[in-house]
């Protein structure tokens, strides 16, 4: 679920000598503090208090979405941030919950712009030195803009990151909890603080009734933010916090409240949080439906453009459900191998032999 997003340009060039330099005189005792623990009700509270107000818009169309790629537009974001452009990424974060963006595929600008400010640039392994150098430059950022939700959300996710890092350490995610509770304080909102605050909910793992309460504010926010629906399915694989069968029932009952096209293609984003060749999500496939699979993906590609990364999910959904007609078809229009999806080259070549083999 989490450090999903490897910025693969500009990485050496962010990391470069003194940086390194930088990273190795930091004090070990940054962060050190362990923050007082928020009761839980008053961050629920937070939570149902956080829309109050706001009017949710109509979705986003095709129109707004944008040539650029996701990975160069996450490797933009990662060098205005390195480079302390605290200025340009105000700018770009106000634009996205202005114009709600979205990349060809139908991926929301704003799920880019966060993930990719909140994960720190390395090369090579990922150390808790590199964690508390980011962080104090996102803390850079909060301080030269006091009034800015987008930096305080930014260093929430990275705390979020940070607790993943660390196996879900409680005093990272309460800091998390922490810049959440400071951005809701502000006058903007932002749909990423819901999926933030998911983030959260995870790495504590919250009761599934708190949890769905937190999905069900963040959908009455910004209904067609998809990413909400994936953040909740993440946290309901059996090897997480969820009972078998829980994430195609999910599928199937949040997809059922919206008409077509809606429909299929929600049921697509859900239900391809399982492309995977992992065997805890290989082992939820049998109770999905592939048909509404291929048509979520047929008229996701209709509505937004052409997906790369959702032409390698299906692949790799059918594979794992054994239908080599919509493998051959998904295979067919790859532009490249997803390591997100499949881990290596080996798995997809040996996949796309399967799927063209009569």
């Amino acid at each position: 679920m989490f450090n999903t997003h490897r910025h693969s340009r500009f990485r050496i060039a962010i990391f470069s000598a003194p940086l390194i330099l930088a990273i190795a005189t930091i004090s070990c005792g940054h962060n050190s503090a362990t923050p007082a623990k928020v009761p839980i009700e008053t961050v629920m509270l937070a939570i149902h208090d956080y829309g109050r107000g706001h009017q949710p818009l109509p979705p986003p169309t095709a129109s707004t979405a944008v040539a650029e790629t996701e990975e160069g537009y996450r490797s933009d974001i990662s060098l205005l941030l390195a480079e302390e452009d605290f200025a340009q990424l105000e700018k770009i974060a106000a634009q996205n919950r202005a114009e709600r963006g979205l990349f060809v595929g139908g991926t929301w600008k704003i799920n880019e712009f966060f993930n990719a400010a909140a994960y720190p640039p390395h090369d090579g392994e990922e150390t808790d030195s590199i964690y508390k150098f980011h962080i104090r430059r996102i803390e850079k950022w909060i301080a030269a803009y006091p009034q800015s939700s987008a930096a305080r959300i930014t260093l929430a996710r990275a705390y979020a990151n940070y607790a993943g890092f660390a196996n879900g350490d409680s005093d990272r995610a309460e800091l998390a909890i922490d810049a959440l509770l400071a951005a809701a304080r502000l006058q903007e909102r932002d749909p990423f603080w819901y999926e933030a605050m998911q983030q959260v909910a995870f790495q504590e793992g919250w009761s599934n009734a708190r949890a769905r309460q937190l999905l069900d504010q963040a959908v009455a926010f910004e209904p067609a933010y998809y990413h909400y629906y994936r953040e909740y399915a993440d946290y309901l694989k059996p090897q997480w916090y969820g009972k078998p069968g829980a994430i195609p029932a999910f599928a199937e009952e949040a997809s059922s409240r919206l008409p077509e096209p809606d429909s299929s293609i929600l049921y697509f984003r859900i239900v391809s949080s399982l492309a995977c060749n992992c065997p805890p999500e290989i082992a939820e496939l049998p109770g999905v439906s592939l048909p509404k699979i291929v048509e979520g993906y047929a008229n996701a590609q209709r509505l937004y453009g052409f997906s790369n990364l959702n032409a390698n999910r299906l692949a790799i959904l059918s594979v794992n459900l054994r239908d080599k007609p919509s493998a051959q078809q998904a295979f067919a229009s790859i532009a490249n191998m997803e390591p997100a999806v499949w881990g290596g080259p080996r798995t997809f070549e040996s996949a796309r032999a399967w799927a063209n083999t009569n």
